[in-house]
C-alpha cells in the first residue's frame, strides 16, 4: 500500500490529514445524545465527521481546524451540508465554545503536538466543553512507536518518568531525532519521509505514555473507559508497529 494515500500534509505545519476512520469512532458516535452536537477537533479531511453524520441521522457536527484559511476552505467545500459547521480552534487557549456544549468530543492526532503544560490545559478544556455523561475520544502518538525504538525512545521516556513521574515531556529537537532514525534505516524511502516530516511539522513531538495520559484525565475529573495502544499505518513513517498509537476514551461523570 502506498502510505501517501493515507495522509496529506496540512497547510499550517501541524500535522497531516488522514484518510482512514479513527479506530475509536464508535465511542464518539455513540456519545450523541440526540440533542447536543458532536465536536471534531482537528478535523483534517473530515472523514470522521462524515462518518458520524452518516451514522447519526439528525446529528450536528462542529468540526475545527487551527487555521482560518482551512476553516474557510472547508466551509465552502461543505456548503451544501446542513449538519456540519466549521470553526477555528487552537488548543489549549483559543477555544470559543461554552461549557457543557458537546455530547461527545473527538480529539484525533492532536495532543502529541503539545508539551506538558498545554496538554494539562487542553484536558481541562475538554472537560469543560463536554456535557456530563459525555465522552472524549483521543488518539495520539505513543512512546512505543516502532520506528524510534532503535534510538532508545522508550528507555528515554522511562528515564524522564523516574525523574518527573507526572510530566509528559515532548522531544524538543524532533528533526534531529527523526534524522538519526532515518539515517539508521538508510533507505531512500526513510529519507524522503523524513524530509516530508521536516517540511510539515514543528520541531518537537510528544510521544505519549498511555498510563500517564490516563492519569491526567483521571486527575482532572474523567473516568477512563478505554485505554490501549494499537497500530497506526496511516502515520507518515518508513516502518509501523502494533503499538504506535495511544487510544483513550474518557467519560465526564454525571454528578
Amino acid at each position: 500500500m502506498d502510505d501517501g494515500k493515507l495522509y496529506k500534509p496540512l497547510s499550517h505545519n501541524r500535522g497531516f490529514a488522514y484518510q482512514n476512520i479513527n479506530p475509536l469512532i464508535k465511542y464518539w458516535i455513540g456519545s450523541w445524545d440526540n440533542a447536543h452536537p458532536l465536536l471534531d477537533i482537528g478535523c483534517g479531511s473530515c472523514v470522521n465527521a462524515r462518518q458520524a453524520l452518516e451514522a447519526c441521522a439528525g446529528a450536528t457536527v462542529y468540526a475545527t481546524e487551527m487555521e482560518e484559511e482551512s476553516v474557510k476552505t472547508l466551509t465552502e467545500e461543505y456548503k451544501d451540508c446542513q449538519n456540519i459547521s466549521f470553526h477555528y480552534l487552537r488548543l489549549p487557549d483559543q477555544v470559543s465554545f461554552q461549557d457543557n456544549t458537546f455530547s461527545g468530543i473527538l480529539c484525533s492526532e492532536v495532543l502529541h503536538f503539545l508539551n506538558h503544560p498545554d496538554i494539562i490545559s487542553s484536558v481541562w478544556e475538554l472537560y469543560r466543553l463536554v456535557r456530563p455523561g459525555g465522552r472524549v475520544v483521543v488518539t495520539c502518538c505513543c512512546e512505543d512507536t516502532l520506528v524510534y525504538q532503535r534510538l532508545g525512545l522508550k528507555r528515554m521516556k522511562e528515564e524522564e518518568r523516574r525523574k518527573s513521574p507526572l510530566c509528559l515531556r515532548a522531544v524538543q529537537d524532533y528533526f534531529e531525532f527523526a534524522k538519526k532514525a532515518a539515517d539508521l534505516e538508510g533507505t531512500e524511502s526513510a529519507l524522503r519521509i523524513y524530509e516530508q516530516l521536516k517540511a510539515t511539522l514543528r520541531n518537537y513531538l510528544n510521544f505519549i505514555n498511555p498510563d500517564q495520559l490516563a492519569m491526567v484525565f483521571t486527575r482532572l475529573g474523567f473516568e477512563i473507559e478505554v485505554l490501549t495502544t494499537g497500530p497506526a499505518p496511516q502515520y507518515p513513517s518508513w516502518a509501523h508497529g502494533d503499538h504506535d498509537q495511544v487510544r483513550l476514551v474518557a467519560r465526564k461523570p454525571v454528578h
